[in-house]
């Protein structure tokens, strides 16, 4: 049995993505990772709800929704998840093509809850057909992560379908765009930066994880009929600038942090996994309160080393193991008791300023085991 595994890794909010070429990103910013990418429909919502694969802990789970023709007048209600995240329009995000009488609208759940694996959009009118498309993203900042929001209503047809353009404010940001077309998204245009996520319902879902502020709109190209709507929406990268206590990750300390840490305490916010080892109760409460009035922050931002496996092209797999050695090359040791049956592994038995490399196989459902995948390099680093 081949392995087509590849590895992502996430160091302390830094990402190593191995493919080639080992990138290391400071740990004062996330580098946002795209999780995964899910199509849903078209289909009668909210009666049929949306699979998608597990999610991860204080990542930012993104919904994209367009109706068919003759929805243009619909809305969304309400987006919801099996594990509580609590989703909410990503602003003005609902645009509308007048001429095709269709819509298309972006919701989001910021510092997600682990374990949802099922989606629930409930538009307004009830029973209406539609088509989501749901992506999950890492080291986007888990509060106020939303950045910009821009929208096309009732755009000409042309071969090819522009996005609704937006310009970014930050260095680091996750872009994603839908198209509502009349006619047939048939893929992305040539030299356009996007990633071209899915043509469910023939409409265009793209994403793109951009490294510079500036204007960014993916460009697809289409068989158009007629005219066509686009909503897209970028979500800033997380920042440990302001230390463990810039809860918000704006760069400064102040009443706001105060406030999160209160709710976390409260139960009200999920507690994000690598803060004092994912304790927020009032002892947080109160190392925010003293970093607020400017003295030390007690708070602590705990080092692992996140893995995302993608996964392997071979049927029938049972699960994955993962190793891990001091030496590259080896030898290697099992980290899992168990097969890992997700596409994520977070190794928290580490020590800063060590590096480690991992590798992983795929072990299908007769128990057998694929060779080790390329490996994968991460340095842990000495500070948050």
């Amino acid at each position: 049995m081949r392995s087509t595994l590849a590895i992502l890794l996430r160091v302390n909010r830094g990402l190593l993505l191995i493919g080639g070429c080992l990138t290391f990103l400071l740990p004062a910013q996330a580098q946002i990772g795209l999780v995964q990418a899910t199509s849903c429909g078209p289909q009668t919502f909210p009666a049929q709800a949306c699979a998608i694969a597990s999610t991860g802990n204080g990542n930012v789970i993104v919904v994209a929704w367009t109706s068919e023709n003759g929805g243009g007048e619909t809305s969304i209600a309400s987006v919801s998840d099996n594990a509580g995240n609590i989703y909410s329009e990503a602003g003005a995000a609902r645009s509308t093509d007048t001429g095709a009488n269709t819509m298309a609208d972006i919701w989001y759940a910021q510092n997600s809850l682990a374990g949802a694996t099922i989606v629930t959009v409930t538009p307004s009118p009830s029973g209406t057909s539609g088509t989501a498309v749901i992506w999950e993203f890492s080291g986007v900042a888990p509060f106020t992560p939303l950045d910009q929001t821009a929208v096309l209503n009732s755009q000409s047809a042309t071969s090819t379908a522009w996005g609704a353009p937006v310009v970014t404010t930050a260095a680091n940001e996750a872009i994603v765009s839908v198209a509502n077309v009349q006619g047939t998204v048939t893929g992305i245009g040539s030299g356009n930066p996007f990633s071209n996520d899915s043509g469910a319902g023939g409409e265009g879902w793209a994403h793109y994880i951009a490294s510079s502020a500036g204007t960014f709109a993916p460009l697809w190209t289409a068989s158009v009929s007629g005219t066509y709507c686009s909503s897209t929406v970028s979500f800033k990268a997380a920042s440990t600038a302001g230390g463990a206590c810039d809860l918000n990750q704006d760069g400064v300390v102040n009443v706001a942090d105060v406030q999160l840490a209160v709710n976390m305490d409260l139960g009200l916010l999920a507690c994000p996994a690598d803060i004092n080892g994912g304790v927020c109760g009032s002892t947080l409460v109160q190392q925010v309160v003293t970093a607020a009035l400017g003295q030390e922050c007690a708070a602590t931002i705990g080092h692992f080393v996140s893995l995302t496996l993608a996964e392997s092209g071979s049927s029938n797999i049972a699960g994955y193991n993962v190793y891990r050695s001091a030496t590259s090359g080896g030898p290697y040791t099992m980290l899992n008791s168990s097969l890992v049956t997700a596409t994520s592994y977070t190794d928290s038995d580490v020590i800063a300023g060590q590096t480690y490399y991992y590798v992983a196989t795929a072990v299908d459902s007769g128990n057998n085991q694929s060779g080790y995948s390329g490996e994968a390099q991460a340095t842990v680093p000495t500070t948050i």
